[in-house]
């Protein structure tokens, strides 16, 4: 594709919260409500927040944090700390950090077998199922038929985001797998951010926001794999 990478000035950041991963000025605002929804809802079920039994846990990372806080604010603990999951609180940041789920990492997940078993083993089965999503990502991005990311496929092989190769690559977030499901709904993922960013231009004008949540449910199924009794 030759559409522009959004950056900083985008999305409304200055370089240096872009470049640290603080959540962007629309994302700020719309956290709080979150925390506020979470207190009506449990008023009205009957239940009484007693702030000082709220603990509130955030990976080390500044969004992460900052999501914490303004959700504690919403809710009505302004006061309360956020505990981070890094050297100063050990046991949490096997639930919380990405780098414990790595394929060298400490927890384990479904093996490969285990992985196929949830989709029938059958890869081609899987990308047919999808076929119209990954289709229609790949018209957004305006795939050409050169395209770099073909240049390792077999001959004669169409230059498409279906061709793509499956590989298990045991990492939850990737499903436990990258292949074309993967691949496209990393694009629809990275629109839905933008959508949710307040940028007016997400996905280059390509998608209506109806279209979009569509799509988006590429990255539903995706996190649907990774989500399993394995992975627990």
């Amino acid at each position: 594709t030759s559409a522009p990478v959004k950056r900083a000035a985008e999305f409304g950041m200055t370089q240096n919260a872009f470049e640290t991963q603080e959540l962007t000025a629309h994302g700020k605002t719309l956290v709080k409500p979150l925390g506020e929804s979470a207190q009506k809802a449990w008023a009205a079920a009957g239940l009484e927040i007693d702030c000082g039994r709220v603990r509130t846990y955030a990976d080390d990372s500044t969004r992460d944090v900052q999501t914490a806080r303004l959700w504690l604010e919403g809710l009505g603990c302004v006061g309360n700390e956020v505990d981070v999951a890094n050297g100063s609180l050990p046991e949490m940041v096997p639930i919380l950090s990405d780098d414990f789920v790595q394929p060298n990492g400490k927890c384990q997940v479904a093996t490969e077998g285990q992985a196929r078993g949830r989709f029938g083993g059958d890869v081609d089965a899987l990308t047919a199922a999808h076929a119209r999503g990954i289709d229609e990502v790949q018209v957004a991005l305006e795939m050409p038929s050169d395209a770099d990311a073909c240049k390792d496929l077999p001959a004669n092989t169409e230059c498409a985001i279906a061709s793509f190769p499956y590989q298990y690559d045991a990492m939850p977030w990737h499903g436990l797998f990258g292949g074309p499901l993967y691949y496209a709904q990393y694009f629809a993922e990275s629109w839905m951010f933008e959508y949710l960013s307040g940028l007016d231009d997400f996905a280059n004008h390509k998608l209506t926001p109806e279209e979009l949540v569509r799509l988006y449910g590429l990255h539903v199924a995706i996190m649907g794999f990774a989500s399993n009794y394995f992975n627990s």
